[in-house]
């Protein structure tokens, strides 16, 4: 169709051209160039929309096969999405439980901790407890056998001190009855032997065989028993002997005093003149403040005004007899 144009306008030019002047004849030459470049330029279009409907043509072709893809993919991510919201829940599922898990093992875990932290505890008391019960054990068996060492060697002691008492025993035993042999012609008003629950023997002579009332001068009676009681006593010169001279409540303290030891110092002389060893003697004055009966009638007032002659054997002898 534009080639006819063309042609329709090239053919008026042309008969036109005889009588058109020659600045037309040039404006009609330029038009015809123009609608040629135009021409040109119409085909270079064709030829390009033709390329361009292909292309597209081709790019639906494509955009139908991506729309296809798009809705296959469409259909896949809806199942996926489906299967990931179904994953998802499972996966909040396994979550929740597995936080329940981790919670309930948590409590346990704290509880066994609890329960383990106490019996260490309580193992840790046992052990202390079992040691100090060892020790305990072990300090009972020592002092059981300290006490048994204690023991026998307390033991030991005794029947050392049995045998010291016995041996003890048998010598104012021995003594008694040599002063019973010697003083056996007086009587027990003069003269009391026996032997008290100190473990000694006592020799009582009264007054009246000694002494005159007041007074520290020995009689001659008096003299006599002594001698006697002398005669034995020098036969033991292991025996510690006390003389103790008493009287009773009448007078000054002071007074009887003086008069008991005075007394006590006489018998002292005459036993050391008689034989019996000065070192063996102690002489003492008890005055009124040992009385045998209460000084409240002359009867006892007459049995506190004595002379007492204290026999005791000299342990270390004995001790040293044992050895």
């Amino acid at each position: 169709m534009l080639n006819n144009k063309l042609y329709f306008l090239l053919v008026i030019v042309m008969l036109m051209g005889s009588c058109v002047l020659p600045s037309k004849y040039q404006k009609v030459i330029e038009e015809k160039d123009g609608l040629i470049r135009e021409n040109n330029s119409l085909k270079y279009l064709k030829k390009q929309n033709k390329k361009d409907r292909e292309e597209i043509k081709s790019l639906k072709d494509k955009m139908d096969q991506m729309e296809q893809l798009m809705y296959e993919l469409n259909t896949k991510l809806t199942a996926s999405k489906e299967m990931y919201k179904n994953c998802q829940r499972d996966y909040d599922k396994m979550l929740m439980d597995n936080k329940k898990l981790l919670e309930r093992a948590f409590t346990e875990q704290s509880n066994l901790s609890g329960e383990l932290a106490e019996k260490q505890k309580l193992l840790a008391e046992k052990e202390r407890s079992l040691r100090k019960l060892e020790s305990d054990l072990n300090n009972q068996k020592l002092k059981q056998q300290l006490l048994k060492t204690d023991l026998e060697a307390r033991e030991h002691k005794i029947d050392s001190l049995r045998t010291l008492i016995r041996l003890k025993d048998e010598k104012l035993t021995s003594i008694k009855q040599k002063i019973n042999n010697v003083l056996s012609g007086y009587s027990n008003d003069d003269i009391m032997v026996e032997k008290r629950n100190d473990g000694r023997l006592y020799i009582s002579l009264s007054q009246n065989l000694l002494f005159a009332k007041g007074s520290n001068r020995l009689d001659s009676k008096g003299k006599l028993a002594l001698k006697s009681l002398a005669k034995a006593l020098k036969t033991e010169p292991s025996i510690h002997i006390i003389v103790e001279g008493h009287t009773d409540s009448d007078g000054t303290p002071k007074l009887n005093w003086q008069l008991s030891t005075k007394r006590a110092l006489a018998v002292t002389e005459v036993l050391i003149q008689n034989g019996v060893m000065p070192q063996q003697i102690t002489a003492a004055g008890r005055g009124q403040y040992q009385p045998v009966v209460p000084n409240d009638i002359e009867k006892n007032k007459s049995k506190n005004r004595r002379t007492e002659i204290i026999l005791e054997p000299n342990v270390n002898d004995i001790i040293n007899f044992l050895k």
